[in-house]
């Protein structure tokens, strides 16, 4: 299909899960539990309404080195459903023209 481009959204924080089993006993698939989960899933939603394919929370920007906040740019300052503390938005800028493909 000429000009189809695959788009990825990406929602990173940090925070403890608690993995569990879940199916029958055919079949069973692993799950991951907690508060810092669902952030993560709500930050990977939330990247196609900031048109960035890469959303951080600022409880991870905390952890990252000076050298690596300064390549990221604050997006937003907001309340997160299940969160009533606003959080601070981050994403890391990436012109995917720049990086170079492989030849097949």
């Amino acid at each position: 299909m000429p000009g189809y481009q695959v788009r990825l959204g990406l929602g990173l924080h940090i925070g403890y899960a608690i993995e569990g089993a879940i199916g029958s006993y055919y079949k069973i698939d692993a799950s991951y539990l907690s508060s810092h989960v669902r952030m993560a899933e709500r930050l990977e939603g939330s990247t196609k309404h900031y048109g960035v394919p890469l959303l951080i929370s600022e409880t991870l920007h905390r952890k990252f080195t000076r050298k690596t906040k300064g390549y990221c740019r604050t997006v937003d300052y907001c309340v997160m459903q299940g969160n009533p503390k606003p959080v601070r938005l981050f994403t890391i800028d990436i012109n995917s023209d720049k990086i170079p493909l492989e030849e097949e």
